[in-house]
């Protein structure tokens, strides 16, 4: 029953929200509404778990003292201190003065900036070892990643007699390859999904119940 049940409910509920799509009716609209309502509710329900697990799964290493255990003493702390905060500014926490607000705006927007500019030299190794011209694929990335990037400069674009070529290149190049390339890869990822849902509804992918 443990298993059978989430997915009699799983199916049912996947062909209502489908149907929502394919039956223009007023009374259907108002019911797959309350249904992602009641999701929105049960996503909630679901934050809460997650902080309670991740008590759970941090607290023994603070106690035990375990390796690197400062660090999880500081995501502790913040999460502590920004709940507290949420909490005492109650609706008008996002208002300017406000702890909350404050902690987004000097704490976290400015350790969110560390860590993608940190990201940058990660991005910048990577291609570094990716345009290596060491077949014909490589070689047309290397040579279309340099036009772009020199066309996308100042020094670039005004270069004497050559730079408006230059920016129209690159312009063909976001526009006509680059393009196919993303449309590609987005009817991909969403064949992909719907294959996924298809299974979950179907009852043919069990993982998010536990099993193989």
């Amino acid at each position: 029953m443990k298993r059978t049940l989430p997915l009699v409910l799983t199916f049912i509920v996947g062909l209502i929200m489908v149907g929502e799509f394919f039956i223009p009716h007023h009374g259907y609209r108002e019911m797959t509404k309350e249904l992602l309502e009641w999701g929105v509710i049960i996503a909630a329900g679901a934050f809460l778990l997650g902080v309670v697990n991740l008590i759970q799964v941090n607290w023994p290493v603070i106690r035990e003292r375990r390796p690197e255990w400062i660090y999880k003493v500081a995501m502790m702390v913040a999460l502590v201190g920004t709940l507290i905060a949420g909490f005492i500014g109650g609706e008008s926490r996002l208002d300017q003065g406000q702890g909350f607000k404050w902690l987004f705006d000097y704490m976290f927007v400015p350790l969110n900036a560390t860590m993608f500019s940190l990201l940058a030299f990660f991005i910048a190794s990577a291609a570094f070892r990716a345009f290596r011209a060491r077949n014909t694929e490589a070689t047309v990335m290397l040579v279309a990643a340099a036009l772009v990037m020199l066309a996308a400069v100042p020094v670039g674009a005004s270069i004497p007699g050559v730079g408006e070529y230059l920016v129209a290149i690159k312009n063909w190049i976001m526009s006509v390859p680059n393009n196919a390339a993303r449309r590609a890869i987005f009817i991909g990822a969403a064949l992909g999904a719907i294959a996924t849902g298809l299974r979950v509804i179907l009852g043919l992918e069990r993982t998010h119940l536990g099993g193989d």
